[in-house]
């Protein structure tokens, strides 16, 4: 029943940013801003009320071990990526990182974590390869384990890891944001991602009691 919620809610994500592509290319040109998409304080798509993040424990490319609830009393940004991906994923991160760097002072140090697609190929080494190109070797954690400890979670954030016969391009691309009490959200669809968009919301959350 959980999984089959959250696969709903981000089929509702998908929905509601395919409306509001289409507002974006049917508005009149000119300074006037289209409206968004309902009465949202955020910008991007918000998930169902109630939607808990799963937990889990992985090990990140250096080893160390992660957990989300270790993070519970502050705002995380959380994707999936691959480590030879070269679209979306590299998209995804430079994105996260435009927002961080928009954060203010002690907001930048929000937590990121990046959740492998691909246990064959998301080897520790490829792992610290793309956080290096991407400038990201300390600002994001990106942990990686075996298909058994990963499926689960692919399954609970309603993520297709592979779509396509192993292409490390093909597969679900979003960017959650989990609030302080471990909820999710938002979530970014990669067509909606924008660093500006992210920050903003992280704001939103950041500034909520716990």
């Amino acid at each position: 029943m959980i999984t089959l919620q959250r696969t709903l809610a981000l089929a509702l994500v998908l929905l509601l940013a395919a409306i509001g592509a289409v507002l974006l290319s049917n508005g009149q040109s000119g300074s006037a801003q289209p409206d968004r998409v309902g009465s949202s304080e955020f910008d991007g798509p918000t998930l169902a009320p109630g939607l808990r993040a799963a937990n889990f424990s992985l090990l990140d490319q250096n080893g160390r071990r992660i957990s989300l609830a270790r993070y519970r009393g502050r705002v995380v940004v959380l994707t999936f990526i691959h480590s030879l991906c070269r679209g979306a994923c590299p998209l995804m991160v430079q994105q996260i990182k435009g927002a961080l760097n928009d954060l203010p002072g002690s907001w930048r140090q929000i937590p990121a974590i990046g959740v492998s697609v691909d246990p064959a190929q998301d080897t520790r080494a490829n792992r610290i390869k793309f956080l290096r190109k991407y400038q990201m070797t300390r600002r994001l954690e990106y942990v990686g384990g075996s298909r058994a400890e990963l499926a689960p979670l692919w399954r609970a954030y309603a993520i297709q890891p592979l779509i396509g016969e192993g292409k490390a391009d093909d597969h679900s691309a979003y960017v959650f944001l989990i609030d302080k009490r471990g909820m999710e959200r938002v979530g970014f669809p990669v067509s909606a991602l924008t660093p500006e968009a992210l920050a903003h919301d992280i704001r939103v959350l950041a500034r909520q009691r716990d």
